[in-house]
Order: structure tokens, then sequence, then C-alpha cells
């Protein structure tokens, strides 16, 4: 049998210099003059528009730089790792080789049009880091124009609002969460309305049963293998004093007594809980009422709706739930005022049709 040889098509290509400004040289190729002269004008115009073309750093690149620079230094270790899980899932893989000035609008269509079937929350995510990294690669003289389009609209289906529990629900709930240290985490959720990883960095000495107060003055970054509390809170209103409700107050005296160590969340190594410890704690409160999905959030929004329900006014429940801004505690308001209003019209309807109808 002869061997076959491989045949390859050999091209000829035109190619021309083009000077930059900072005196060095771009070599410019094509496989035609038409398109190398397409290609000159494309260039000579990202030029004028000071965009430094002479550069070899691709987009994945530059984009590492972005989040070593604009990010790394002034976000939480929470809200650095889903930038990551944003970036390295979704906009790396279709761009993370090319050059920045190269991507076309069209690109960050396709890749958007490829999400549709992914949340709203996840859209968006992705949107505000394209737009940020191109921003910044703007400034840094890489691309002319963001390609990412101020029409392009996240889709997808918007997250459900976190209903809060009922009072029947949450009797239910204190009724059946028996386990000592997931009553102790409910207690202080329903009591306090604290969010998971303040609930987790609190010491029995944070606790003024004299003066019924719980102070908040520490968050737990909670991680797989290592669990650490900082002093960074979530927002800047995060450190706060909370009035401690006689209910918290007997539970919180009765555990304490036979407490390990100073700090009210330890596992048997006396470390603070870790991701799944955590899972397994809460799990004791989730399956205690099956009919329906609870989190720390709802736990949360539950003691902020009560609050509403109590007569508090805005700036007061700002400051209990350690809002930043009233625009945050408007939010839950809003909330709280439909499901109110919801229930105020379904009982003027029944009344509306209970009494004697006349045809």
């Amino acid at each position: 049998m002869k061997e076959i040889k491989e045949s390859k098509k050999e091209y000829k290509y035109c190619t021309k210099v083009l000077a930059l400004p900072n005196g060095r040289r771009k070599y410019v190729r094509a496989k035609t003059e038409a398109e190398l002269e397409d290609k000159l004008k494309k260039l000579e115009e990202l030029v004028a528009a000071g965009v430094r073309i002479d550069s070899n750093e691709n987009f994945g690149q530059f984009t590492q730089r972005w989040f070593d620079y604009y990010k790394k230094p002034y976000l939480r270790e929470k809200s650095l790792d889903i930038i990551k899980y944003v970036v390295n899932d979704y906009i790396l893989p279709p761009l993370g080789s090319c050059i920045p000035y190269e991507i076309t609008p069209m690109q960050i269509q396709a890749l958007m049009a490829g999400m549709r079937n992914k949340s709203f929350s996840l859209q968006s995510k992705v949107l505000i880091n394209l737009r940020d990294i191109f921003k910044a690669a703007e400034e840094n003289g890489l691309v002319a124009k963001s390609p990412v389009s101020s029409r392009l609209k996240a889709g997808g289906k918007k997250t459900e609002e976190k209903e809060p529990l009922t009072p029947g629900e949450t009797m239910l709930l204190l009724e059946r969460v028996t386990e000592p240290r997931a009553r102790t985490f409910l207690l202080l959720c329903l009591h306090t309305g604290v969010r998971r990883g303040e609930a987790l960095a609190l010491k029995y000495s944070d606790i003024d049963f004299k003066n019924k107060v719980v102070h908040i003055r520490r968050n737990a970054i909670i991680k797989q293998k290592d669990t650490m509390a900082s002093s960074e809170m979530k927002t800047k209103a995060g450190k706060r004093d909370l009035p401690l409700t006689a209910e918290l107050e007997s539970w919180l005296q009765e555990q304490r007594k036979t407490a390990p160590s100073d700090d009210i969340f330890v596992m048997k190594d006396g470390k603070l809980l870790t991701t799944s410890a955590f899972h397994k704690l809460f799990a004791w409160i989730d399956k205690a009422l099956p009919e329906r999905h609870i989190t720390a959030h709802i736990l949360r929004h539950t003691y902020i709706t009560r609050l509403f329900e109590a007569g508090l006014d805005l700036k007061e429940i700002q400051y209990l739930a350690g809002h930043s801004s009233v625009e945050m505690t408007l939010r839950v308001y809003a909330h709280y005022d439909r499901l109110r209003r919801e229930s105020a019209t379904g009982e003027k309807v029944r009344a509306a049709f209970s009494g004697p109808q006349t045809s």
C-alpha cells in the first residue's frame, strides 16, 4: 500500500508595518490586500482612540489583574468567592483567550444568550462584572469602548421572595427543635435577627445579662475547613447592641452552665463551626417544618417582620437589623405591607359575600 502524504495548503500573506505613537511597530498580516487594508483601518482607529494595540495581554490575563487590584484589596472573602465563581465559570471560558480590543458586542450577546436558562440573579452578576472589567480595560487603554451594550439586560427567572414564618409556624418550630445547639441558633435568629455569621461568632461574654443586651461585634467567615471570627462586619451598621428577650436570656443562661468555652457555637475540637458542621446543625431546624424550606435568612426576615407588626418605626428597625441604609429596611417593609394588604383585602372580600345574597 502506498503511503498517503498529506498536502498542506500554502497561503501567501500580505504584510504591512504600523508605526505606533510610542515608537514601537506592529506587524499586520492578512491573506488579501483588501483584508489587510481593513485591518489597518480598524487598528488606526483604535490607536487614535488611545488603545494600546501593542499589548499582548489577553482578556483572561487582564481580568486576573483587575481582580487583584480592583477587587481583592477591598471586598470580603465571601464577595470575592462569588466574583471568582462568576468569572471562572461563565465569563472566561468564551472570552479568556481573546485580545480585549477584539471582543465584539456580538460575542457578549452570544455569551448572555447562552445563559438564557440561568437565573436572573446569576445573569445580573455576569453583566455587572463584565461591565466592571471592560470599564477598567477602557481606563487602562486596552479597549476604545466597552462591547457590553447599555441596552443588554439580565433575563431569567427572578428569585422568589423569601416569605417570613407565620406566628403559627414559629410556635411549631420552637416546639419541635429541641437539639440544644440548633435551638440556640433558632432562638438567637428569631429573637435578635442576627445574620448567620454574626450568630456563629457570638461569645457568652457578648451577652450582657445584667443590662439585658446582646453585643454584636464580630462576623464569622464560614469555610469548609477552617472558620474564623472577624471584626469586619457585613455592613458598616453591623456592630450594634440588641435587646435580650426573657426567653432567649433564660435559654442562654442554662446553656452557659455546661458550655465548653466562651464561644457559643463550637465543634468537639473547640473550633468555630465549619460549613458542613453548620449544615448539620441547621438540618434540625429545616426538618422541623417539612412542608416548607427554611433558611437562616428567613429566620432573620421573620424577626424584622415581627418588629414591623409591633409598630417600631423604620429607623429603629434599620438599627436593630444592622442595615447600612433605610432603603434596605424599606424593601422588607414593602414586602410586609404587600402581604398585610393582601390579607386585609381577602378579609374584606369574604366579608362582602358572607351575608345573604340577592339575585
